[in-house]
C-alpha cells in the first residue's frame, strides 16, 4: 500500500512551511538518540554486517558517509568485491573491471540512499531537507509519531516513524522501484545499542510492499573518518590488460566422442543457458560439439578490451593463447568470452569484453 501522495500534490498541500510541531518532533528524536553534536560526530563509520537473504547468510563490510555506502565482501585469494551506491557516486567492481551504474540502478538505489541519511536523524536539520507534516500511527501496539520529510537533491519524500514515548526511530518508508516494480520500501530498526556515543539500531528489516527481502545485523562498528575518495570510481581496467589469478583445482573442459581435445579451435564457447555442460563451436556450422568434463586446473588467465566485434575478440583470444604458451601453461578449454554492458538492471553505456580461460602448469 502506498504511503505517499504524489509529490507535487503533497508539497502544494503543505505549502512547504515548516511548523513548530515538526521541529519539536525532530528535536525530541535527536535528543533521544544522543544529541546533535554526538550524532554528527558519528556520521562516518565502518561496520561488519551479517546479511540474511533467501535462506542464506553472509558478511559484508560497509563503509559509510552521509549519502554514500560502499559494500565489500571477501571473495577469497585476497580479493574483495566492491559496490558503491550513493549520490553522486555509483559503481561496482568485478575483478579488475569497473561497472558503471545504469539509470535504472540509480533509481533502484535511491530509496536506500535517502533512508540511510534520514536514519542518522541529525541531517534533517540541514537545508537539503524540509519537514512537511506530523501524524500518529499504532504498529504492533506501539504508539508512533510520524514525520514526513522531503529531500531536495533526490526529489524524494519519506516518512519517519518514532516511538512516541522514548523518541527512538522505529522505521522509514519511501516510494521507489524494485525489480522493475513500483512500490513502497520500508526499513524497520530495532535492537538499539550505544555505538560511538549514541544509540544506534543493530538490526534492520528491509521490505518492499510488505514483503521482507533482507535482514541485517551489525556485528561490529567503528566510527572513524571515511574519506570520500573511497567512494570515487576508480579507473577502468586497461585495454589489453592480462590478469592471472588462482582458481579451483578443477575446470570444465570440452570433450568430443569421449576423448579430451585440448587444442581444437572449434571448442571455445560454453552454452548460453549457463549450464556449462555443453561445448559450442565457434564456426557456427555445428554449434554443439561435445560435452564438458572436469579436469585439473590451477589458474585462470583473462584479457580485457573494449571492442566486442568478432575481429577484436579473435585477436584477444590469440593474445591470450600466446601468453599461456609464454607462461608455460596448458589451456583447459573452453575459452569464455563475456561482454559487460549491463549492470543487471539496464545498459550502462560502457562495454568491457573479458576473454578468459583456465590453465594448468605443465
Amino acid at each position: 500500500m502506498r504511503v505517499f501522495l504524489v509529490l507535487s500534490a503533497a508539497l502544494s498541500i503543505c505549502g512547504c512551511v515548516q511548523t513548530g510541531t515538526e521541529q519539536q518532533l525532530l528535536e525530541h528524536a535527536i535528543s533521544a538518540h544522543g544529541g546533535y553534536e554526538k550524532l554528527q560526530s558519528a556520521a562516518t563509520w565502518v561496520a561488519e554486517v551479517r546479511r540474511y537473504q533467501r535462506g542464506d547468510s553472509y558478511e559484508l563490510r560497509n563503509y559509510y558517509r552521509p549519502g554514500m555506502v560502499r559494500l565489500e565482501s571477501d571473495l577469497g585469494n585476497g580479493e574483495r568485491s566492491a559496490d558503491v551506491i550513493g549520490h553522486p557516486h555509483c559503481w561496482g567492481k568485478n575483478g579488475p573491471i569497473i561497472i558503471a551504474c545504469s539509470t535504472e540502478t540509480r533509481e533502484n538505489d535511491r530509496p536506500r540512499v535517502v533512508m540511510e541519511m534520514a536514519a542518522q536523524i541529525w541531517p534533517l536539520r540541514g537545508d537539503d531537507w524540509r519537514l512537511l507534516s506530523t501524524a500518529t500511527e499504532k504498529v504492533d501496539g506501539i504508539e508512533l509519531a510520524t514525520l514526513q520529510v522531503y529531500y531536495k537533491p533526490l526529489n524524494s519524500l519519506a516518512v519517519l516513524r518514532f516511538d512516541a514515548g522514548i523518541g527512538l526511530l522505529h522505521s522509514i518508508s519511501i516510494d521507489g522501484i524494485k525489480d522493475g516494480r513500483a512500490g513502497t520500501h520500508t526499513h524497520v530498526y530495532s535492537a538499539y545499542e550505544e555505538r560511538c556515543g549514541v544509540l544506534m539500531p543493530t538490526h534492520n528489516v528491509k521490505s518492499f510492499e510488505g514483503d521482507i527481502w533482507v535482514e541485517e545485523d551489525i556485528l561490529q562498528m567503528e566510527c572513524v573518518d571515511v574519506a570520500e575518495s573511497l567512494f570515487v570510481r576508480p579507473e577502468q581496467v586497461a585495454d589489453g590488460f592480462i590478469d592471472e589469478r588462482t582458481t579451483d583445482e578443477q575446470s570444465l573442459v570440452c570433450i568430443d566422442q569421449a576423448e579430451v581435445e585440448m587444442e581444437r579451435p572449434v571448442q571455445r564457447y560454453i552454452a548460453e543457458d549457463g549450464s556449462m555442460s555443453t561445448c559450442l563451436s565457434s564456426d557456427g556450422e555445428s554449434p554443439v560439439v561435445g560435452d564438458a568434463i572436469l579436469l585439473p586446473a590451477s589458474r585462470q588467465l583473462s584479457i580485457y578490451g573494449f571492442e566486442s566485434s568478432a575481429e577484436n575478440v579473435a585477436q584477444m583470444i590469440t593474445v591470450l593463447q600466446d601468453e599461456a604458451t609464454i607462461r608455460n601453461y596448458e589451456l583447459r578449454w573452453p575459452i569464455r568470452v563475456i561482454t559487460y554492458d549491463n549492470d543487471g538492471m539496464g545498459p550502462t553505456g560502457e562495454t568491457v569484453v573479458e576473454v578468459t580461460v583456465a590453465v594448468f602448469e605443465k
